[in-house]
């Protein structure tokens, strides 16, 4: 599995414990963030299950075809190119693999007027759902689909590469952790066995 802007690792530790067996993979372009997911993801690091890389997504230093899942949890605001990204991550997907990106509510609601301009001054690359499944479709993702939740200000979007099937192992609904659980882990989160 792999993390696009892992961050501070939080995902990655969740990850660990949803799918134990998994090798986890973290990028992230600030080393800051780099050195808080090794701090919060110690052990996991020392047993060789996470590994994290100083990356962008728009360059991904992996083979073609080698993740069966890969996520992102509020990064691809921050992508140079959204289109590109997505592509990137689609050359690294197996045939058959899934991409999941989750995110918040930043085009529509209460911060609608605030992040058009935050968009339009290229500070953040926001798209409105539609658009988004749109991209997705454009960067070779199949089966594109849209959970949100709007009680929580979450949304993701979920789509497979063509190719083909997989054994699927559906992550359980972790309650208390909706972003995670409800909107990516129960409906987007699929790995190979």
């Amino acid at each position: 599995m792999l993390d696009i802007g892992c961050g501070g690792g939080w995902a990655l530790r969740r990850l660990s414990v949803l799918a134990p067996q998994a090798e986890l993979h973290g990028i992230d372009y600030a080393a800051q963030s780099l050195s808080v997911a090794a701090r919060t993801n110690r052990r996991l690091v020392e047993q060789r299950r996470v590994h994290l890389i100083d990356a962008d997504v728009s360059d991904l230093p992996y083979d073609g075809s080698r993740f069966d899942l890969v996520v992102a949890f509020n990064s691809h605001y921050f992508w140079t190119d959204l289109g590109r990204g997505l592509r990137e991550i689609m050359r690294v997907l197996r045939p058959g693999g899934a991409l999941a990106l989750a995110g918040g509510e930043y085009l529509g609601g209460k911060h609608d007027r605030r992040n058009r301009r935050l968009a339009a001054n290229g500070r953040m690359n926001c798209q409105t759902l539609p658009a988004l499944r749109e991209t997705f479709r454009e960067a070779g993702c199949s089966d594109v689909e849209i959970h949100e939740e709007w009680s929580m200000g979450w949304f993701c979007v979920a789509g497979r590469k063509h190719g083909a099937d997989t054994e699927d192992l559906r992550f359980p609904a972790h309650t208390g952790y909706s972003s995670f659980g409800g909107a990516t882990a129960a409906k987007g989160g699929v790995v190979r066995r």
